[in-house]
């Protein structure tokens, strides 16, 4: 392995926390390639992987509390350009539900 990778692998496995109070979308990593159609056709995809807070929520058959991890469609790997796993992060989305913008929140 090249120094170089090294570095980036190292860089990579930096120290994420997360503020419980924050109510909004937390940046956790993203997948990007293409893949293949049952009719051998190759398409690209764009993923962004991120946490968002469960609204807390009791009844008498389920309870949830805290964070979900949720994977996000996305138009273009552009959508997470400059962001790094732990950035807090506003969404916008299109009709279809794939994101189309991706901004730091504060």
């Amino acid at each position: 392995m090249s120094n170089e990778v090294k570095t980036e692998v190292k860089e990579a496995k930096k120290e994420v926390k997360i503020d419980p109070a924050y109510q909004g979308y937390v940046f956790l990593g993203w997948a990007s390639g293409l893949f293949e159609l049952k009719n051998g056709e190759k398409r690209p995809y764009h993923n962004m992987y991120v946490f968002s807070p469960v609204s807390d929520y009791v009844s008498d058959e389920y309870e949830a509390s805290g964070f979900k991890a949720e994977k996000k469609k996305c138009i273009s790997p552009d959508v997470w350009a400059g962001m790094n796993p732990g950035d807090k992060v506003r969404l916008f989305f299109d009709d279809k539900g794939r994101v189309v913008e991706a901004a730091l929140d504060g």
